[in-house]
């Protein structure tokens, strides 16, 4: 399967409106996150969007390549970074935001939400994978 560079882009462009919302909640405070459930549901729902956005562009690029599918989506994460797309440190990083994901898709009643608001840091991990792939992508030959 090749790349396709209209796919990773479209999830690129889903991946830049969470981090915006997700800016945006986080500037709010901790406590007012944490007090507001309205603020926490749209977090969750964008910081679940956010890594699977970044896990279906490593899928997508990692299949392309011809390697095997990735058991996980965390492994995926690190499965682009041998591919040389992203750093291995970044890569891993954000192998930590889809466990995060999965937590919120799996489990949303054990949810702390003062926990997911200090773990929001891992939205500028994203931004430096968005700003990686981008790049990437440019640099494909046409």
């Amino acid at each position: 399967m090749p790349i396709d560079p209209i796919v990773l882009r479209r999830r690129l462009r889903v991946l830049e409106r969470c981090i915006r919302v997700l800016r945006q909640l986080r500037a709010l405070g901790r406590q007012a996150f944490v007090d507001d459930e309205a603020v926490q549901d749209r977090a969750a729902r964008n910081a679940q969007l956010a890594a699977q956005a970044c896990a279906d562009i490593a899928l997508h690029i990692v299949a392309a390549a011809g390697h095997p599918t990735p058991e996980t989506y965390a492994a995926g994460l690190t499965a682009v970074a041998t591919l040389g797309v992203v750093p291995a440190n970044l890569a891993e990083r954000l192998a930590g935001a889809v466990r995060l994901r999965n937590l919120l898709v799996h489990e949303y009643l054990e949810v702390d939400h003062g926990r997911l608001f200090d773990e929001l840091g891992w939205i500028e991990d994203a931004v430096g994978f968005a700003q990686h792939v981008d790049r990437w992508i440019d640099a494909m030959p046409a």
